[in-house]
């Protein structure tokens, strides 16, 4: 598979780490990828049925496409929603999704169950 973003740096990784506000554990289910320019274009990173795409009140735009064997990819805090992604439209691997300016919170889920996401495309 692909990357989201190219050219990306990771911000925060998948897994536990200590709050640093806080000092409390946390588990992090996701990545933040930083795009190496503002307006970077987000790709699907697997072919698949987009399940959601619109603003939310905590990420932004938020687009969630669902795979084969029932695993979901989800990409937040977009700027913008591609204009051909809507509720079930299915895409190719590789097909600009978004927009994201300075960060990109990358998710994949399995069966209600938690993958880290750089073990699709590292």
């Amino acid at each position: 598979t692909i990357a989201p973003l190219e050219g990306d740096t990771v911000i925060n990784g998948f897994g536990p780490y200590v709050d640093p506000v806080y000092n409390i554990k946390i588990f992090n289910e996701a990545v933040t990828l930083k795009p190496k320019s503002s307006d970077a274009q987000v790709r699907s990173v697997l072919g698949g049925v987009v399940v959601f795409a619109r603003k939310t009140a905590v990420m932004d735009q938020v687009v969630i496409i669902e795979h084969p064997n029932n695993l979901h990819t989800i990409y937040g805090y977009l700027s913008k929603i591609a204009p051909t992604i809507k509720q079930g439209v299915t895409v190719k691997e590789g097909y600009v999704i978004g927009r994201v300016d300075d960060r990109l919170m990358f998710e994949v889920t399995q069966k209600n169950r938690y993958i880290d996401p750089l073990e699709l495309f590292n």
